[in-house]
C-alpha cells in the first residue's frame, strides 16, 4: 500500500502524512488537508465487504487514508470498534426517512 500524502486546499502549506495531519489540524496557510490522490476501491474489495459488520467496513474503508502512519490495521480496527461500542442500534447508523 502506498503512503498517502495530504495537501492543503490553499496550496501554500507543506504536504504531510496522516500522522502529521492528525496532529496539525488546519494547514499553516489556513486550508484544509485533503488526500493528494483519492484511494480507489475495486469491485473485488467491495464484494468482500458485503455482509460484514459496520465496524469491519469502516476499518477497511479508512485503512488507505492512514496507510504508512503509526496506526496499524490492528490499531485502526480496535479504534473503530471502540468508537462504535456505545451505539445501541445493531445497524450502528440506521437511516430513517423523516420526510418525502
Amino acid at each position: 500500500m502506498i503512503d498517502l500524502r495530504y495537501i492543503s486546499t490553499r496550496g501554500a502549506a507543506p504536504d504531510l502524512e496522516f500522522d502529521d495531519v492528525l496532529l496539525t489540524g488546519l494547514a499553516r496557510d489556513g486550508g484544509l488537508y485533503v488526500p493528494e490522490a483519492w484511494p480507489r476501491f475495486d469491485g473485488g474489495l467491495v464484494k468482500t465487504l458485503r455482509g460484514r459488520s459496520y465496524e469491519t467496513v469502516a476499518s477497511r474503508v479508512a485503512a488507505p487514508f492512514v496507510a504508512g502512519g503509526s496506526v496499524t490495521e490492528e490499531v485502526l480496527e480496535r479504534l473503530v470498534a471502540e468508537a462504535y461500542a456505545g451505539f445501541g442500534h445493531t445497524a450502528r447508523a440506521p437511516l430513517v426517512q423523516i420526510d418525502q
